[in-house]
């Protein structure tokens, strides 16, 4: 995975491209910094029959997530706060 510029710090930039290069391995298409409803996610996972997945690597804004959340539906969010944890949100249609 290319990615131009570097992104943050060494860290967020490292795990950027590891989750990046692992997706791309799985057949996935990674985009940088793709455009959300509200602000923009580190990296966006798209492949084909399934749902977009947005990456968010180290601090996330709590009002940029809620409102996210609220408004992306059939959609999943990973958060990777640090190295060893990750949280993910999957965001359902509503009925």
């Amino acid at each position: 995975m290319i990615i131009k510029k570097s992104h943050g710090a060494d860290w967020h930039f490292s795990m950027m491209k590891k989750i990046g290069d692992h997706f791309q391995s799985l057949g996935f298409e990674v985009e940088v910094e793709p455009a959300l409803t509200h602000g923009r996610a580190d990296l966006g996972i798209y492949k084909k029959q399934e749902h977009n997945l947005f990456v968010e690597v180290g601090t996330v804004s709590p009002p940029k997530l809620l409102v996210n959340l609220r408004t992306m539906a059939n959609t999943k969010f990973l958060l990777v706060p640090q190295g060893d944890h990750v949280i993910e949100f999957h965001v359902r249609e509503r009925s």
